[in-house]
C-alpha cells in the first residue's frame, strides 16, 4: 500500500513510520481474531507502535504538544507511584486496538468515495431546492457520519456549486457539523464510542446504541423546524429519499458489525475492527479498478491521522493506568464521599465537555477524566446512559471547538473560517443538545436505576 508504484513515493523517514502503523495496525487485528495465540506478534506490535509514536512526536501541532505535556503532567499528579515497565506495555498493548480503528476507518472512507451508490445521493441531494437543502444537509451528514465520520464533509462540500454565497456556504457547512458530530450518539464507528466503552461492560455500551438513536431522532425532530425557517415535512422525505441509492448499504453495514459482535462476543470497536477490512475486500474483488485509488487514499490519510492517534492512545494510556491504581476513586473519596448522584453525571458530563471544547480541550481528554470518576459506582447512574452522555457530550464538543477535526475539515471544504463556524449558530445549539441531552438520560435513569 505504501509503496512507490501507488501515487508519488514517499521519503525513506515516512515510509518507515507509516509502515510502522500499518505493522501496529495488522498485530491488534491479529489479536483480535487470535488472541493469545498471537501474544508475540502483539508484542512485536506494541514495539512497532512505539516506535511510530516516537517518530511522530517531531510532526505534531503544538496544541498536541500541549495537550500531551499536559497529559504527562497529569499522570505524574494522579499515581501514587511510577509504573513499572510491565504496566506500561500493558497500557500500550491495551490502546493497541485504537491504532487499527483510525486506519480502518480511513480505509473505509477511502472506498466509500468510490462507491456510485455514494455519487448518486451526492448527485441527489445537489438537486434539492434550496429551501430544502440545509435540511438535507443535516439528514445526509448524520448518515453518512456515522458510517464514514469526518469524512462525510468531502462529499457533500461537493454538493455546492462553486459560486455559492458565503451565507449558503456556511450555513451548509453547519448543518453538516450538526449532523455528522450527533451521530455520535449511536454509531459504533466512532472513537468516542470505543473510549466510552472501555469503561463499561460490553453489554452496556450495545444498549448506549438505542439510547443514542431515541437522542439523535429527538434532535433532528427538535433541530430541523426550530434552525430552518422555511421547514416542511415534505423536505425530510426529500432529503431521506436522496440517501435511498445507499440505504440498503449502509444497513448491511451494520448488520455485518452487529451479528460479528454478536456471534463472536466481541466489543463494537473489535467488531469494527475486524468486520469493516472485509467488507472492503469485498468491495474491491467486486471493483478491482478502485484498488489503486483506494490504496492511495488511505495512504494519504494514515499520514494527517497522526496527531488525533497520538493524543487518543495517549489518553487512554493515562486512563488505564489510573484505573490500574485506582487513585481517583480515593481522591474522589475526599471530596465526596458519598456516591454521586446520577444527574451530576449525566448533564455534567456533556456540559463540561462542550465548555472545555470552547476553549480547545479535546473531548477524549475531559471525557477519559468524567468516564473515570463517574464509572465503577462513581455516580448513581445506569453503566449504558453513563456511555450515551459521554456520546452527546463527544457530539457537543465537536460541534463547538475551534480545535475540532470536525470544524477545521469543513472550514478547508466548505470555505468558511473556522471561527464562525465555531462560534456562531452551532455553539448555541452544542450546549442546548448538551443541556437536553443530559435532561433526558437523567430522567430515563430515574426510570430504569
Amino acid at each position: 500500500m505504501l509503496s512507490s508504484d501507488i501515487g508519488s513515493p514517499l521519503p525513506k523517514f515516512e515510509a518507515l513510520r507509516l509502515w510502522l502503523l500499518v505493522t501496529a495496525w495488522l498485530s491488534a487485528l491479529l489479536m483480535k481474531f487470535f488472541g493469545l495465540s498471537v501474544h508475540g506478534f502483539t508484542i512485536f506490535g506494541v514495539i512497532c507502535f512505539l516506535l511510530f509514536a516516537v517518530m511522530t512526536l517531531p510532526r505534531l501541532r503544538w496544541d498536541s504538544l500541549v495537550i500531551l505535556a499536559g497529559m504527562i503532567a497529569l499522570t505524574f499528579l494522579l499515581l501514587p507511584k511510577m509504573p513499572s515497565m510491565e504496566a506500561l506495555l500493558g497500557a500500550i498493548e491495551y490502546v493497541l486496538i485504537f491504532a487499527a480503528l483510525l486506519p480502518t476507518m480511513a480505509l473505509v472512507k477511502a472506498t466509500a468515495m468510490t462507491m456510485p451508490s455514494v455519487h448518486l445521493s451526492q448527485k441527489n441531494l445537489a438537486s434539492l431546492p434550496s429551501a430544502a437543502s440545509v435540511s438535507g444537509f443535516q439528514i445526509t451528514s448524520h448518515v453518512f457520519g456515522g458510517i464514514i465520520n469526518t469524512g462525510t464533509f468531502a462529499i457533500l462540500s461537493a454538493v455546492l456549486p462553486p459560486d455559492a454565497a458565503e451565507g449558503d456556504r456556511r450555513a451548509a457547512a453547519e448543518a453538516a457539523i450538526r449532523g455528522m458530530a450527533t451521530s455520535a450518539a449511536w454509531s459504533p464507528f466512532f472513537v468516542g464510542f470505543a473510549v466510552g466503552q472501555s469503561f463499561v461492560e460490553p453489554h452496556y455500551a450495545w444498549m448506549a446504541i438505542g439510547f443514542g438513536v431515541f437522542v439523535a431522532l429527538l434532535f433532528m425532530a427538535c433541530s430541523l423546524p426550530l434552525i430552518n425557517r422555511d421547514f416542511s415535512h415534505r423536505q425530510v422525505g426529500m432529503a431521506i429519499a436522496c440517501l435511498r441509492p445507499v440505504a440498503s448499504r449502509l444497513a448491511f453495514v451494520f448488520g455485518c458489525v452487529i451479528a460479528t459482535a454478536l456471534i463472536f462476543k466481541l466489543t463494537a470497536l473489535a467488531a469494527v475492527v475486524c468486520t469493516m477490512p472485509w467488507l472492503v475486500a469485498l468491495q474491491m474483488a467486486r471493483k478491482p479498478a478502485t484498488i489503486p485509488h483506494i490504496f492511495q487514499q488511505t495512504k494519504i490519510a494514515l499520514a494527517n491521522i497522526a496527531d488525533d492517534l497520538i493524543i487518543i492512545s495517549a489518553a487512554m494510556i493515562v486512563a488505564f493506568l489510573v484505573n490500574r491504581y485506582n487513585n481517583i476513586g480515593e481522591m474522589m473519596q475526599l471530596f465526596y464521599p458519598e456516591m454521586l448522584p446520577g444527574w451530576v453525571a449525566l448533564i455534567g458530563t456533556p456540559l463540561v465537555v462542550t465548555l472545555a471544547s470552547v476553549f480547545g480541550i479535546h473531548p477524549v481528554i475531559s471525557t477519559t477524566g468524567l468516564l473515570t470518576i463517574f464509572s465503577g459506582g462513581g455516580a448513581d447512574v445506569h453503566p449504558a446512559l453513563l456511555v450515551e452522555a459521554h456520546l452527546i457530550a463527544w457530539g457537543a464538543g465537536a460541534m463547538a471547538s475551534i480545535a475540532s477535526l470536525s470544524v477545521i475539515s469543513t472550514s478547508g471544504l466548505f470555505k468558511v473560517p473556522t471561527h464562525k463556524l465555531a462560534f456562531g449558530k452551532n455553539i448555541l445549539i452544542a450546549f442546548t443538545y448538551a443541556l437536553g441531552g443530559g435532561i433526558v438520560l437523567t430522567l430515563l435513569n430515574t426510570l430504569m436505576w
